[in-house]
């Protein structure tokens, strides 16, 4: 998928709403456990990478385990070839979290800064643990002009996450 994307046709993101992405990072057992990576980002109807909310990576060790992160990386090479740049050296980057309930928010907004279409997306979270395992979250949404939420689970690195579709506060 290493082509120009064209804007899709339709009304715009209702600039009233928000979709909040709230997750827990779970803490396993173990001795000397390693805080994951993890990557939260926004999907178009085609699995083409839309926004990154977040990607959390220990940034002093070099980008060797970020590789890791194999969805996002993989959306992050087709996104680079039809629109140039690096995410992973700008803002959205930061550095491992600990265990804990954590927030992202999307106003609507592509990597570019630039209004999408109502319509259906896929939210993603991905968590990798060095020398540990591996866990996607994708689920669809249908951003229109109704609020909405939905329940996404859990698993080994994430232990729970959910989506609110809601007018800004």
């Amino acid at each position: 998928m290493w082509f120009k994307r064209e804007p899709s046709q339709g009304k715009s993101w209702d600039e009233s709403f928000e979709l909040v992405v709230n997750f827990e990072i779970n803490l396993p057992e173990g001795f000397r456990i390693m805080r994951p990576y993890v990557a939260i980002w926004i999907e178009d109807k085609d699995a083409y990478s839309v926004r990154t909310l977040a990607l959390w990576f220990q940034q002093r060790r070099g980008q060797r385990w970020l590789n890791s992160l194999r969805r996002w990386v993989k959306g992050e090479r087709d996104r680079q070839l039809a629109d140039g740049g690096d995410l992973t050296t700008s803002a959205v980057s930061g550095a491992t979290r600990q265990a804990g309930k954590y927030q992202v928010v999307w106003n609507g907004q592509d990597d570019k800064n630039k209004l999408v279409k109502q319509g259906t997306y896929f939210v993603c979270v991905e968590a990798a643990r060095e020398h540990g395992t591996y866990q996607l979250i994708r689920k669809e949404v249908t951003i229109g002009n109704q609020p909405l939420k939905l329940d996404l689970g859990g698993n080994l690195e994430i232990k729970s996450a959910a989506l609110e579709y809601r007018r800004k506060k």
